[in-house]
């Protein structure tokens, strides 16, 4: 049976048949292609994988915590002594770097318009005493004259009744009884003008007195001259300022160091947290000190917010010299033959989706459904700390009892609490924070009233220490191959290590740091 006839514009007559057969000539080449892969995967041997496992061994040492940054050596006083009166720089008897006492004369200014403005104003001082003498003199004349004149009215006034005098010799009589009362009166206030004066011109002396003795520029303090900053017949003028003569620090034997600290490592930095710095001038030489003082008021450049943070220390041979650049520690936690475990097991987490991952998930699942939904702490919880607690702190055994019966009435009275809580108020979250506030605040007042102030300072240390760690997974490797994860709490950290809170992990277990699957 024929195929059906093809017809195209060209008038060409093909057949069926003929399209099928170089279409096959077509593919051929293809299907040989697809063949050889075939063919070559089949003889090639298949790959395998192989998992290495790298460990590290957990064990016990120390851990210290820092902040690194920098800052500039200051005197722990300095003071810029100045001059209050103006005029040119007579003597200067001081350079760099002498050693100073207090009251100590360092330069004079020229005296002589002092002096000269001196003696004048004690010749008005004496011009002002004699005019005081005058006044007195002046009242004891009124009052003679007074005197006078009321003996003269008393004798008028009887005559003048008899008849014997005439009423107009009685009016003159009276009229220099008062006109003396009236010149009494002025004589006393001219005394008190004149007392006035004296006193005005007894300041001027006074204060042309003070500035003669301020053209002596003494030391206010016993330090070290650090700066002189006048040369000799150098004028000053102090008319609208006091110009700095000489910078005195007052003590070289202690420093302190103005230290930046970024605003991201300043939660960890408080008062009396130790330093250690080296400066350029000594690199194998390390120098410590305390944290004296942490301001509050914030440092912003180019956005970046710093926060300064004063450093004492002592400086008994006078190294460190003022302006100094110090490369500084600041130690903010520190914990001494601790757990610890290497860094890379800390950060070590399985790929997502993998066994292992999912066993990190079965275990937190299995830590809630233990405790009910909640974190665990209770009673138990809290004397298992004063039991850890007893050998830290070293509780004697009435410390121990006494505490440990307060911290239980504590916990069953914040059960009480808890249970008759109604279960729809609104708010519920806050509530029990504000209930665990409350007893946070209450064994810490227990800890206070039965701990010697030693002992207190170092459960303050250790809660702040505990406050710092946070909840974690390591991964261990059991004697036998298998890795599990193992809940933990991770405390302060270094460069190498981080502390462990742990009662499943001990020293020597093995915690796994990488995973890596390797083609054979």
């Amino acid at each position: 049976m024929l195929s059906t006839p093809i017809y195209y514009p060209s008038n060409y007559l093909i057949n069926e048949n003929m399209i099928s057969a170089k279409l096959k000539i077509a593919l051929l080449p293809i299907a040989v292609i697809i063949a050889g892969i075939f063919w070559l995967g089949a003889n090639k041997e298949p790959a395998t994988s192989t998992r290495q496992i790298e460990t590290t061994t957990i064990d016990s040492g120390d851990i210290k915590r820092t902040v690194a940054t920098s800052g500039s050596v200051r005197p722990l006083i300095t003071v810029e002594v100045g001059s209050q009166v103006s005029g040119q720089i007579e003597e200067i008897y001081v350079d760099f770097n002498s050693p100073v006492r207090k009251d100590q004369l360092l330069a004079l200014i020229d005296a002589q318009s002092f002096e000269s403005r001196l003696l004048q104003n004690r010749a008005d001082l004496r011009v002002a005493s004699s005019n005081v003498v005058v006044q007195q003199a002046g009242i004891d004349r009124a009052r003679a004259n007074l005197r006078q004149a009321r003996l003269d009215y008393e004798r008028a006034e009887p005559l003048s009744k008899k008849g014997t005098l005439s009423v107009s010799e009685l009016d003159i009589a009276l009229a220099k009884f008062e006109s003396a009362k009236a010149d009494l009166t002025m004589a006393e206030a001219q005394l008190e003008n004149a007392l006035a004066s004296k006193d005005q011109r007894q300041a001027l002396l006074e204060s042309a007195e003070i500035d003669l003795e301020r053209t002596k520029i003494r030391s206010p303090i016993n330090g070290v001259v650090i700066e002189r900053a006048v040369d000799q017949g150098q004028t000053v003028a102090a008319s609208l300022s006091s110009p700095v003569l000489f910078n005195i620090a007052q003590d070289l034997t202690r420093i302190q160091i103005e230290a930046n600290v970024d605003e991201a490592d300043i939660g960890n930095v408080n008062e009396a947290n130790d330093v250690t710095f080296s400066v350029d001038a000594y690199p194998e030489t390390e120098f410590s000190g305390q944290v004296k003082q942490v301001r509050l008021a914030p440092n912003e450049a180019n956005n970046v917010v710093t926060y300064t943070v004063i450093i004492t220390a002592k400086n008994p041979d006078r190294k460190l010299l003022p302006g100094m650049t110090a490369i500084v520690e600041i130690v903010t936690g520190k914990s001494e033959n601790v757990l610890r475990v290497s860094n890379e097991a800390v950060r070590f987490k399985p790929a997502t989706g993998t066994e292992l991952a999912k066993k990190v998930t079965a275990a937190q699942n299995g830590s809630k459904a233990m405790h009910g939904g909640r974190s665990g702490r209770g009673p138990g919880a809290g004397l298992r700390d004063i039991a850890r607690l007893k050998t830290s702190l070293g509780l004697d055994e009435t410390q121990t009892r006494l505490i440990e019966t307060e911290i239980q009435a504590v916990f069953s009275a914040m059960q009480g609490q808890f249970q008759t809580r109604r279960p729809d108020e609104e708010n519920p979250g806050g509530d029990m924070s504000a209930i665990r506030e409350r007893t946070t605040q209450a064994v810490a007042s227990i800890f206070n009233k039965h701990l010697t102030p030693e002992q207190y300072r170092q459960y303050q240390q250790i809660r702040r220490q505990t406050t710092e760690t946070r909840a974690g997974h390591i991964w261990i490797q059991t004697a036998d191959g298998e890795i599990k994860p193992v809940a933990v709490r991770f405390g302060i950290s270094d460069d190498n290590y981080t502390q462990l809170f742990s009662r499943d992990v001990k020293r020597g277990a093995i915690a796994v740091t990488r995973i890596r699957n390797r083609k054979k």
